[in-house]
């Protein structure tokens, strides 16, 4: 860590590193977000919902929400 504050582009460097590590912590975040949406839909759908419902409500793709339908067919 000594030998990196005293290059030139220390800076520079820590911010790369600190925008890597927010990019990862967005990304996580979008993904938890998306699993609790599926979450949700697979609920509503359990439920009776209309695919089109469904996806007015988690803003997923029509195409996904019906893909999950079909597999709760199949279980």
């Amino acid at each position: 860590m000594k030998e990196i504050n005293e290059l030139e582009n220390a800076e520079e460097i820590f911010k790369l590193t600190n925008s890597w590590e927010e990019k990862g912590i967005e990304k996580g975040i979008e993904k938890g977000k998306r699993a609790e949406k599926r979450k949700i839909a697979l609920e509503m759908l359990k439920e009776g919902s209309s695919v089109d419902f469904v996806a007015k409500v988690t803003k997923l793709d029509i195409d996904e929400i019906e893909e999950m339908k079909v597999q709760l067919k199949e279980q």
